[in-house]
């Protein structure tokens, strides 16, 4: 191609060479697709429509017969869902009546069709919707031109200033209708609507002509700081910017607690802290006392009727060992004593095969005054010093291990007394050493003192002759 001025061979084969990458390029155009992989599959529609369109073809109202259009409804939308509700089969299963799929705690954007919707009705929600530097403000005076109503002036009533747009006093006047109520009839009152600040221009107040404003920074002479105001262009006239309106204060000034009052610390810790104490504990006191007498009251009948049940057992246990022994006494014909005890545990084993008469015999010679004897007595033999050689051996042998503690650590007990006793009569006779022996040599001492005043004394007499 850029080779013609070259000789004749060598262009032929650049000629070639140009063919080759040609009849490449023409290849991989065409095969732009590997057969290997499949080619991804399109989306079915029915109808030419997505599943998630309701295709509801309408004839349109006020139309002539046979006019009819295709409205697709999408039925993703929130607002549809009534019309979701009523085209579904009654056997179709609903899993998300009381929640969703989707996390509701993430804050998600809004849906493409919301978001033109948004745009198309609410423009002045762009970030960048609003006039910077802001010129207009209340009390200005402006002159509309252009749109309805130009050539008239006016003074600037109130700023909407997140849409760009002002209310001018007698310019766009459009009546509002005031419903009527119980009390009175339908009104039609005049009111002026706000204008694009786009359509007006500023008065200067120096010249009353048109001009334009702009935003110039001007040292305050009286403080000294740098404050924003706007300049005429033509006239060089400073117009000053207005300050934002105070807050009105809402209320009664006579029902009104006065903030000095309102600020007061009224309370007092040292005053209300022990009263607040005692209320509390007293309180607690009423709590506690109150859950106890509620306890108490509940378990009383609970002890009193354990300790009934456990003073018939008692008299139960007493009077089946008096019937014990009072069948063991009958049968040993009053023996010794360790016959008696070993014949009433024979006696014991054998009372439940003992026939009735047996019984009847034992139960004729018991009787409450004989029981009362019998427990006497045996209270007297147990506690009496001369009955106490008389007891069974195995008695002897089981209390022996105890008895032999007992005596140990009472001697240990007497031992430990015996020691204590002589420290304390050995320091007691150190602390008397002690004591005579600093009484010895404070004597002499005391006695060298006496013999020097008496001395002074003599001296001082023979003085006085």
């Amino acid at each position: 191609m850029g080779c013609v001025r070259i000789r004749k061979g060598f262009r032929i084969r650049c000629v070639r060479v140009s063919f080759a990458c040609a009849q490449a390029l023409m290849y991989a155009r065409y095969r732009t697709r590997s057969r290997f992989y499949k080619r991804p599959e399109k989306m079915l529609k029915a109808y030419n429509v997505s599943p998630n369109l309701l295709r509801l073809p309408k004839v349109k109202p006020g139309l002539l017969k046979g006019i009819y259009t295709d409205d697709k409804i999408d039925l993703r939308d929130r607002e549809r869902l009534e019309l979701v509700e009523s085209i579904r089969h009654p056997k179709e299963r609903d899993f998300y009546q009381d929640h969703t799929y989707h996390n509701q705690w993430i804050a998600r954007d809004l849906e493409s069709h919301q978001k033109i919707q948004i745009a198309g009705r609410y423009p002045y929600f762009s970030p960048d919707y609003e006039i910077k530097p802001w010129i207009w403000y209340p009390g200005d005076t402006v002159e509309v031109v252009s749109g309805e109503g130009a050539g008239q002036r006016g003074a600037i009533i109130a700023v909407v200033k997140y849409k760009n747009e002002i209310l001018v006093q007698n310019v766009n006047v459009q009546d509002v209708v005031i419903p009527a109520s119980e009390t009175r009839p339908e009104q039609v009152v005049q009111r002026e609507h706000p204008i694009s600040v786009l359509r007006v221009r500023h008065v200067d107040p120096s010249t009353n002509q048109l001009c334009h404003l702009e935003i110039v920074k001007v040292r305050n002479k009286e403080t000294g700081e740098l404050e924003e105001r706007r300049i005429s262009l033509e006239s060089g006239a400073l117009l000053p910017i207005p300050a934002p309106e105070e807050t009105v204060e809402a209320g009664d000034p006579l029902k009104d607690t006065a903030i000095q009052d309102a600020d007061e610390d009224t309370y007092d810790r040292e005053k209300e802290m022990p009263l607040l104490v005692v209320r509390r504990l007293q309180a607690m006191e009423n709590y506690f006392v109150d859950s106890l007498r509620k306890s108490y009251e509940y378990h009383r009948a609970l002890q009193v009727r354990n300790a009934q049940d456990m003073q018939t057992f008692q008299k139960d246990v007493l009077v089946r060992a008096t019937e014990k022994l009072a069948a063991a006494a009958a049968v040993a014909g009053h023996g010794g004593m360790a016959e008696a005890v070993s014949q009433a545990t024979s006696a014991a084993m054998e009372s439940s095969q003992a026939g009735d008469a047996e019984k009847d015999a034992v139960k004729s010679t018991i009787t409450v005054e004989t029981v009362v004897a019998e427990v006497l007595k045996s209270e007297q033999r147990f506690h009496s010093d001369a009955a106490a050689p008389g007891m069974p051996g195995w008695w002897q042998n089981m209390i022996n291990s105890y008895v032999s503690v007992l005596e140990d650590e009472e001697a240990t007990i007497e031992a430990e007394a015996a020691a204590q006793a002589q420290a304390a009569e050995a320091d007691r006779r150190a602390e008397q050493l002690m004591a005579d022996a600093t009484a010895e040599v404070d004597q002499p001492m005391a006695d060298d003192g006496a013999m020097e005043g008496n001395v002074s004394a003599g001296g001082d007499e023979d003085l006085d002759e």
